[in-house]
């Protein structure tokens, strides 16, 4: 089965830093709709929205402790 792979990068000019890479292997479709490729396609989508939720609220607690660090 051929596979596509989708790399996010996201870097934030205001402070010079990159995010983890998330990588995710996404099956390509086959030329006869079969329900099992389907469901593989949509748990890889839905496995790469996760990592990208989970990669910016992290991001955010992180951000949050350095400005609480400052202040104190």
């Amino acid at each position: 089965m051929k596979q596509s792979q989708a790399t996010c990068f996201s870097d934030s000019n205001r402070y010079n830093k990159k995010m983890a890479k998330i990588t995710a292997f996404i099956p390509e479709p086959k030329e006869v709709y079969d329900p099992e490729n389907q469901r593989q396609i949509m748990s890889s989508l839905e496995t790469l929205k996760n990592q990208l939720n989970f990669a910016f609220q992290k991001d955010l607690k992180d951000e949050q402790d350095t400005f609480n660090y400052f202040l104190s």
